[in-house]
């Protein structure tokens, strides 16, 4: 009887990981906490080009003149794609979402992982977005 449950008590986390020594971390850690940063494949100053590109300037804040920070917080997963991108804090007038959205558009060209312990980790990001009326 002993053997027999011994066995059982063996057997249950093989069936739950798959493999016995299989370590699945799926915390979430923040950006001071791993070794190295996620970044996107092409570069930080390049993406925030990109991102600066895509955003159209919503015309009521245009007439309104808001200008202002949205900040866009997101989960760079561990094979670097973008999860749960989200506006943290916004200006309103249609600003918030016209930085979510090209955001999301951008981040499809994807990013390399954070890594802590020599693997690949989930991290918690927040990026700014500022809206600035320029005269021209």
């Amino acid at each position: 009887m002993t053997l027999f449950l011994c066995y059982i008590i063996t057997l249950f986390p093989l069936l739950e990981t798959g493999h016995p020594c299989a370590y699945q971390d799926d915390k979430i850690y923040t950006v001071s906490e791993v070794a190295i940063k996620p970044e996107p494949i092409d570069g930080l100053e390049d993406f925030k080009k990109k991102w600066s590109r895509k955003v159209a300037y919503p015309k009521s804040a245009l007439e309104e003149k808001i200008q202002g920070m949205v900040f866009i917080e997101f989960v760079v997963s561990k094979d670097g794609s973008i999860e749960s991108a989200s506006v943290k804090s916004g200006i309103g007038h249609g600003c918030d979402e016209a930085a979510l959205d090209a955001f999301k558009q951008v981040s499809k060209d994807g990013w390399k992982p954070a890594i802590k312990n020599d693997t690949p980790v989930k991290v918690k990001m927040v990026l700014p977005f500022y809206f600035k009326i320029i005269k021209t």
